[in-house]
């Protein structure tokens, strides 16, 4: 008797959780973002779900820009009494200039869907080909910043020395990496804090995509293996100064003060990991200094390997390069200027790197050269003394 009542328990329980499902209508945008060139037709597709119990018409607008948005079924009927389990319309849109367009679906009678999220962004590029080569310029960069950190995990491994590294950079870099990571983490995969965003921007993406959460994680894990590798090649004295352990010891503070009033109410989460990324932000303004004066006080770049500042230049220009493409082709130069914080940090980061490359190969290059000979002919004597 008891599996029978299980069995008709469960098969009551699936048909009220399927009734639910169906009886409320659901209407939205899948994709929301699209991109085109103007001229050509965008087909944004509008998916419906559950049970009419009245007319319903659906009608397409551009929020902004409607003077070059044509759209050419501007309006979808659906019918009292019919039943759609995840049905696809579409709609056809077209711009006449390039630029970023915003479609909104206005369902009729109003009260019968939620509309916050019902709209679909449309971007309108001058030229199909620069999609394509920004596209390619975005892996480059990525890919010339994630392999910026094995040159220098390598030639700690090839000398079995950390002499030359600042722990002070390594240990503030991998802080802000951290919360970068927590950050993306959070944005990508929990509904919660994605549903607190789109409260704040009703007509926003998210802007958190798949990439920056593995370049984030695969930053952390590599800065940490560079750290634990300080821990385990001799150093002669090398640490972390009591300066950077006051900044870090601070971020640790902001971190734990924050956290502390999200989980009692005070703030919402989204406010903390803002939080975070903003530690991220400041940790990129501090984290050279150290290693640019241990450079300074050495007269020497010896242990620090150069590989990773010139993919990482290579990187940011990269960036730069896509951003000004991107901003020409959509005609959307307030992507740039409208973001000077996150376009200050990169130009910042160039002009460090452009000190490293000066102190290398300019200021310091005539010391390296002894010091390669010194210990080429150290080891040459003691393999003579050997025979």
């Amino acid at each position: 008797m008891a599996l029978p009542s299980i069995a008709l328990l469960t098969a009551l329980i699936c048909s009220a959780c399927a009734a639910r499902s169906v009886d409320q209508l659901r209407v939205w945008f899948d994709p929301q973002d699209y991109t085109s060139t103007f001229g050509e037709p965008a087909y944004l597709f509008l998916w419906i779900d559950g049970v009419v119990d009245r007319n319903v018409t659906v009608k397409f607008n551009a929020v902004d820009g409607a003077s070059h948005v044509n759209i050419t079924a501007e309006q979808s009927h659906f019918y009292e009494g019919a039943s759609y389990t995840e049905k696809r319309t579409y709609v056809s849109v077209t711009g006449s200039h390039q630029g970023r367009f915003i479609i909104k679906a206005d369902v009729e009678p109003e009260g019968i869907v939620d509309h916050r999220r019902l709209f679909a962004r449309l971007k309108v590029a001058l030229n199909q080909p620069l999609i394509y080569i920004s596209l390619v310029i975005g892996w480059a960069y990525t890919a010339c910043w994630s392999i910026g950190y094995y040159p220098q995990i390598f030639l700690n491994h090839q000398r079995k020395s950390v002499v030359g590294l600042s722990f002070d950079f390594l240990h503030i870099n991998i802080v802000g990496h951290i919360c970068y990571a927590v950050f993306n983490s959070f944005m990508y995969w929990n509904n919660y804090i994605e549903q607190e965003y789109f409260d704040r921007h009703p007509q926003g993406l998210n802007p958190v995509i798949g990439n920056d959460v593995g370049f984030a994680v695969h930053a952390s894990l590599a800065t940490g293996y560079t750290i634990l590798q300080c821990y385990f090649y001799p150093k002669h004295g090398n640490t972390v100064s009591p300066a950077a352990k006051v900044i870090v010891g601070t971020y640790f503070v902001i971190i734990a003060i924050a956290a502390s009033q999200a989980v009692f109410g005070a703030f919402h989460w989204l406010d903390f990991l803002y939080i975070l990324s903003y530690i991220k932000l400041s940790t990129t303004l501090v984290k050279y200094f150290p290693q640019a004066y241990m450079n300074f006080k050495r007269k020497s770049t010896e242990g620090f390997s150069i590989w990773n500042r010139l993919l990482d230049i290579a990187g940011g220009l990269l960036s730069i390069l896509q951003m000004v493409i991107n901003a020409w082709n959509f005609d959307d130069w307030q992507s740039i200027w409208g973001d000077p914080v996150k376009f200050g940090l990169g130009v910042f980061s160039i002009l460090f790197d452009i000190v490293f490359i000066v102190q290398h190969y300019v200021l310091y290059r005539k010391s390296d050269h002894l010091v390669h000979a010194y210990k080429s002919g150290k080891r040459r004597s003691i393999q003579t003394s050997k025979l």
